[in-house]
């Protein structure tokens, strides 16, 4: 033997984006969203916590990650 062998570490696979909840619309900033809506942003569904309008989802904490 010249040496030994290392197998090389096993990667980690990359997260998959959520898919889309049916019934989730693309958000609007000139939206009015009730709490329990849900929207897409960015290739994400988020759910409206409470009413919100204007709030970007991901950036404020009206907006939850499903």
């Amino acid at each position: 033997m010249y040496g030994s062998v290392t197998n090389p570490p096993n990667p980690q696979p990359d997260p998959q984006p959520q898919p889309e909840q049916p019934g989730a619309k693309a958000w609007s900033a000139s939206a009015i969203y009730l709490g329990g809506d849900t929207v897409s942003y960015n290739g994400k569904t988020y759910k409206a916590r409470w009413w919100t309008t204007g709030e970007t989802p991901g950036q404020a904490e009206v907006w939850q990650l499903v």
